[in-house]
């Protein structure tokens, strides 16, 4: 299985991708006809409930604390294995 990610410069350019993205697909969902959009909804709605409920449940699993990195590269890489590990839990749930 290869994990492929888009790296961005700045957390503003992420953000602006994002934004693009999501407004690209409410356009998209906006067009559609009433039945489209039904079997759109259909075919999305369990994904999108089973990310807030998997995304909910790992949040209350966790517990606040603060972490401290004698270097950049060191958070970099904490956060990096932590988005791998979460990306890996996500495909591995909808594998079942």
């Amino acid at each position: 299985m290869t994990v492929t990610a888009k790296c961005f410069e700045t957390a503003q350019g992420m953000s602006d991708y994002q934004a693009e993205r999501e407004l690209q697909e409410a356009l998209r969902v906006y067009q559609m006809t009433p039945a489209a959009r039904f079997t759109w909804l259909q075919e999305t709605w369990g994904r999108l409930q089973d990310s807030a409920a998997f995304f909910n449940a790992d949040a209350r699993r966790a517990s606040a604390a603060a972490r401290c990195y004698a270097t950049m590269d060191e958070k970099n890489r904490f956060e990096d294995e932590r988005e791998l590990r979460q990306a890996l839990q996500i495909r591995l749930a909808y594998q079942k």
